[in-house]
């Protein structure tokens, strides 16, 4: 069953959820209040004040930080500093918040706890403590030290206190040795609101979906934090020093960006990368996509996939069960040829009246398709009559013979499908990197034929996002005039986008991803890539039997 990391069981009394989420499948998203607190440990190991010591102070050439662990308990742990008074040994736990007022007892469960410390912080406090006993080192007290207030609370390890502790310890272990029993959200907590999970738990979205309440607040942040790099530069390398990425260019100027700042990195055409900065990426969950000078997406660097094995085996049972593809499926292309139609209606109107007609007649049939095959043969024809009448959607000024042939690719033809099939190319590279992040294995999929090297789940649950973030990046941006057709080389088979194009689409599509919209079932905006995120994990809430049916995204 494994032992429990006692840092956990702060997890356990503040939300089973959370400690589900972090201990058993293995998510954990860094928040400002944790980089915070982990950035105030390492300030306070640097000066340690009189009469608080370091363990290597205690007992001579120990190690910095004293780790014990006990086989009855089932509890294991790293204790960063603790006093040693008139013969008794005190662990001392600092936390980034700020100490409560006191003037009131906590209750948890049926045990009573001092109102000095928050109930979460008492118990992780008194697992070291008993660790500590159970290790011979007499211990009865602990302290626990708020930076917020900067208040030191001391803490006696009453019997109420280890009873509660003892009842969290047997919580965590019940948890662990049934991975596949989810916890259920909190329902309208303001524990929520400071979560650093709160985007991957989802707790009134989820009760929401369940029934269970209609107050759904904006909890999880708009956009993601961080930003998309692009080096395409011929001869630049890429290095790290520091807390920064250095890029030095085959000129001789470097250039930082703090990696901090980053989500993702894409390499284009001969751009180095250092090993050093290739493991300190994958250490801080940065992805890496290379792609060809052309354009095209050779492959991801992510870390191993050790997150959430629980959702990919129910990935692969529930993908295997045609008939739960099929009908996830038909979601899917329903949802797809409807954003078209909307884009269609929007851009071109009454021009094209009879394209949109028959594009509602085959969103209907979609969703009655009794076959993949038929699903298929549907889409298809959908996106025939879509992509015949695309160049309506442009302005006058730009004409069917300038800037599109119909849909073509491999390589494309004309301006619009060398644009339409970068913007696809960079939208794999998303979906790819939020697969991993939820816990997909994003080269197995519900509706695309599995193919050697081809991540089908990817383009499964792309198709109803392409209308709405590429193509509609390529209306404005050749509506707008921001990309010319002097930003294309023209050849007699095949043509392509220039450097400074190139730039200027990459600055254009980072500037869609950052567009904000309003998700239809609950109401709140957020932008598009934090609502790929957030549709692919209901995908995995719905795949694991939590939530009764997925939803994919459809605009009016």
């Amino acid at each position: 069953m494994g032992s429990i990391p006692i840092r956990m069981l702060n997890e356990v009394q503040y939300c089973e959820r959370l400690f589900h989420l972090m201990h058993v499948q293995g998510l954990f998203e860094e928040s400002s209040d944790t980089v915070e607190g982990s950035a105030q440990h390492l300030r306070a190991e640097k000066r340690l004040r009189r009469g608080q010591m370091a363990p290597e102070e205690l007992w001579g050439s120990m190690p910095k930080s004293l780790r014990l662990g006990d086989e009855q308990l089932q509890i294991h742990g790293v204790l960063d500093s603790v006093n040693y008074e008139s013969g008794k040994w005190a662990p001392v736990e600092a936390k980034h918040s700020s100490a409560p007022d006191g003037t009131q007892a906590f209750n948890f469960d049926n045990f009573t706890i001092c109102g000095l410390a928050w109930p979460n912080d008492q118990i992780q406090l008194c697992a070291q403590g008993l660790l500590m006993r159970s290790n011979g080192y007499p211990c009865d007290y602990g302290y626990l030290f708020y930076r917020g207030n900067k208040k030191k609370v001391k803490i006696e390890f009453t019997p109420e206190l280890i009873k509660a502790t003892e009842l969290c310890i047997a919580k965590a272990r019940k948890l662990n040795a049934h991975p596949e029993i989810v916890p259920k959200p909190l329902t309208d907590s303001k524990k929520c609101f400071r979560c650093s999970l709160n985007y991957i738990c989802l707790p009134d979205e989820t009760n929401y979906l369940l029934g269970v309440s209609n107050n759904i607040r904006k909890i999880i942040p708009s956009r993601v934090d961080g930003g998309v790099l692009y080096v395409s530069e011929p001869g630049t390398r890429l290095g790290k020093s520091g807390d920064e990425l250095i890029i030095q260019f085959k000129d001789g100027r470097k250039q930082g960006v703090p990696i901090k700042d980053l989500i993702h990195i894409t390499l284009i055409g001969n751009v180095q990368c250092s090993t050093q900065l290739l493991q300190t990426l994958m250490f801080a969950n940065v992805t890496i996509s290379y792609l060809t000078s052309h354009g095209r997406l050779i492959g991801v660097s992510t870390p191993p996939l050790t997150k959430n094995i629980y959702t990919r085996r129910q990935q692969f049972i529930k993908f295997n069960h045609p008939e739960f593809s099929l009908q996830l499926a038909k979601k899917i292309v329903y949802a797809k040829i409807r954003n078209q139609r909307t884009l269609l209606r929007r851009n071109a109107g009454s021009k094209v009246s009879y394209a949109l007609d028959s594009l509602t007649r085959l969103s209907e049939k979609s969703s009655e398709a009794e076959t993949i095959d038929k699903l298929r043969g549907l889409e298809g024809m959908a996106a025939k009559i879509y992509f015949e009448n695309f160049s309506t959607m442009f302005k006058s000024h730009l004409t069917h013979i300038d800037v599109m042939k119909g849909r073509n690719r491999r390589p494309p033809k004309d301006p619009v499908n060398v644009l339409l099939s970068l913007g696809y190319t960079l939208m794999v590279r998303d979906f790819q990197a939020a697969c991993g992040s939820v816990g997909f294995d994003a080269m197995l999929g519900f509706y695309h034929r599995p193919e050697a090297g081809r991540p089908a789940l990817v383009l499964d649950m792309m198709e109803p996002f392409r209308p709405l973030i590429v193509d509609s990046i390529v209306l404005r941006a050749l509506n707008t005039g921001e990309l010319t057709l002097d930003n294309f080389y023209m050849g007699s088979d095949s043509c392509q986008l220039k450097k400074g194009g190139r730039n200027n689409y990459f600055a254009l599509y980072e500037r869609r991803m950052h567009d904000k919209i309003t998700d239809p079932t609950f109401g709140y905006k957020i932008s598009y890539r934090r609502m790929i995120e957030l549709h692919l994990r209901m995908l995995a809430r719905f795949i694991e039997g939590e939530i009764k049916e997925y939803i994919p995204l459809m605009t009016r």
